[in-house]
C-alpha cells in the first residue's frame, strides 16, 4: 500500500494539480484579455510547486490572476500578437498558392521565434518579481540572448504543440486534446525547473 508522502503519491497529486491548473488556464483563455493574465498566475503556481512550496491550485492561481491583472494587460496584447503571427504564417505555409515571398516568410519566422522567446521569460518574471512593464519587459530581452540554452529550451517547449503538429498532421486532433487537458500546465512547470535556479539566485 502506498503510503501518502510516497514518491508515487507526490507525482500522482502533480499531475492531477498539473491537470486543474490547464483547466482554469484554458477557462481564462476563453476570454482573450485573460489570458495573459492567466498564463502569469499559470506560472506563479507552478513555480511554488517546483520549489516545493505549499499551495491550493485553485486559491493561488485565482489569486496570482487578481494581483497581476493589471500588469499583465500589456504583455497579453504582445501575446495575442505573437498568436496572431504564428497563426498567419502557418496559413501561408499551408496555403495553395504563394500569399507572401519566401523572404518575407523567413523574416516573419524570424520575428515570431524571437517574440515567443522574449514572451518565454516575460510572463515567468511578471510572476515572480514586482517591477514595471517596460523594466520586466527589458529584463526578457536580456535575459533570452544572455541564458540562450534556457531560452531555446523554453522556446521548444512553449512552440512543442505547433512543431507537433507540423510533424504529424494526422494527430493534431490528439495533440490538441492532450494539450488542452493538461499541456500548458506541464509546459510551464517544466519550464519553471530552469527558471527557478535562476530567478532564486536573483532573489524573490
Amino acid at each position: 500500500m502506498l503510503k501518502p508522502g510516497s514518491l508515487p503519491i507526490r507525482f500522482l497529486t502533480k499531475v492531477c494539480d498539473l491537470i486543474l491548473l490547464n483547466l482554469f488556464f484554458i477557462l481564462t483563455c476563453a476570454t482573450v484579455i485573460f489570458s495573459g493574465t492567466g498564463l502569469t498566475a499559470l506560472y506563479t503556481v507552478t513555480r511554488k510547486m517546483v520549489r516545493e512550496n505549499e499551495y491550493a491550485p485553485l486559491k493561488d492561481f485565482l489569486r496570482a490572476a487578481r494581483d497581476n491583472f493589471i500588469s499583465s494587460v500589456p504583455a497579453t496584447i504582445l501575446l495575442f500578437l505573437d498568436g496572431t503571427l504564428i497563426a498567419y504564417l502557418r496559413y501561408v505555409l499551408y496555403a495553395d498558392t504563394l500569399v507572401i515571398p519566401p523572404e518575407l516568410f523567413i523574416l516573419l519566422t524570424i520575428a515570431a521565434v524571437l517574440l515567443t522567446a522574449v514572451l518565454g521569460w516575460l510572463f515567468p518574471l511578471l510572476a515572480c518579481f514586482d517591477n514595471t512593464f517596460p523594466r520586466h519587459l527589458a529584463n526578457a530581452a536580456k535575459l533570452a540572448p544572455a541564458r540562450l540554452p534556457v531560452t531555446c529550451l523554453i522556446t521548444l517547449v512553449n512552440l512543442l504543440p505547433l512543431l507537433l503538429a507540423l510533424l504529424f498532421p494526422a494527430l493534431v486532433g490528439q495533440i490538441t486534446a492532450l494539450w488542452l487537458f493538461i499541456g500548458m500546465a506541464a509546459g510551464a512547470f517544466v519550464n519553471s525547473f530552469y527558471l527557478s535556479r535562476i530567478f532564486d539566485t536573483k532573489g524573490d
